[in-house]
């Protein structure tokens, strides 16, 4: 489903932290988000998200103003690995990726088989099946972040909306769940600390730099020298993956 920010400012004072956001995303595309620390990438996912309302402008999916359309149907829509999403209650694995089908049934339904295949299959696709039945307050933070993208991937929303979804992974799981993002078939939105992981998965990146939107298109088209010097602060090069073929970003101390 496309999403489009239409003139989006946002923030948590006087002074937004991001402004004048003009951006469409194209359905079943793969947004990366980058930007250096403090450039407003989580504060533009939470207008998404409806966790901070834009003081400007709007955010619409499809054909809906995110911020005027029921809160269910959104939670219904838009799937969200957050930041620290660790929630307070004490929950089995199994328990909390489920949560990610209640949106469709309401908060008291009794869920069906059907849901329970679709769990079972999120936490397959994960990683997470011999986790089931483990604790959540037993879990590493790499496992944790895990069963968190298999409770969004049960959601079966139509946007992803994942903020450093690489945190605290091992580089093996990091590259698993970047493709199974870029396998769900949805339109995603990730913020990624790492500029390497945006150029190899996403199909368009889109640089944040003091809360503006400083240049979008393919990696190979943004992800240029003197870009990279002046919002980044480093030297890069983008080479091809001898195995893969996809773009991959050397940087180096300028």
């Amino acid at each position: 489903m496309k999403l489009r920010f239409a003139g989006v400012a946002a923030g948590y004072t006087d002074v937004p932290a991001v402004s004048e956001v003009e951006v469409t995303i194209a359905e079943g595309e793969f947004v990366a988000l980058v930007g250096p620390n403090g450039s407003g990438k989580s504060t533009l996912l939470k207008t998404v998200y409806r966790a901070l309302k834009p003081s400007a402008g709007a955010v619409w999916l499809g054909d809906d103003d995110l911020w005027r359309a029921p809160r269910r149907d959104v939670a219904r829509a838009v799937g969200v690995l957050g930041q620290d999403q660790a929630g307070g209650f004490d929950f089995s694995v199994r328990e909390a990726v489920t949560l990610g089908r209640y949106p469709h049934h309401g908060p008291f339904a009794r869920l069906g088989p059907a849901d329970a295949a679709i769990v079972a299959e999120a936490l397959e696709r994960c990683g997470c099946g011999p986790l089931a039945d483990r604790s959540l307050a037993t879990l590493s933070g790499g496992e944790r972040q895990r069963v968190l993208f298999a409770r969004a991937l049960a959601q079966r929303p139509r946007l992803l909306v994942l903020d450093e979804p690489t945190n605290h992974l091992d580089p093996r799981h990091q590259i698993a769940v970047l493709e199974l993002a870029a396998a769900a078939g949805v339109t995603v939105l990730a913020a990624l600390h790492s500029l390497d992981l945006a150029a190899q998965y996403a199909d368009t990146v889109l640089v944040l730099a003091e809360g503006r939107v400083r240049r979008s298109g393919p990696p190979r088209d943004v992800f240029e020298p003197r870009l990279l010097g002046e919002v980044f602060g480093v030297g890069g090069s983008l080479v091809d993956d001898p195995v893969t073929g996809a773009a991959r970003l050397l940087l180096h101390a300028l």
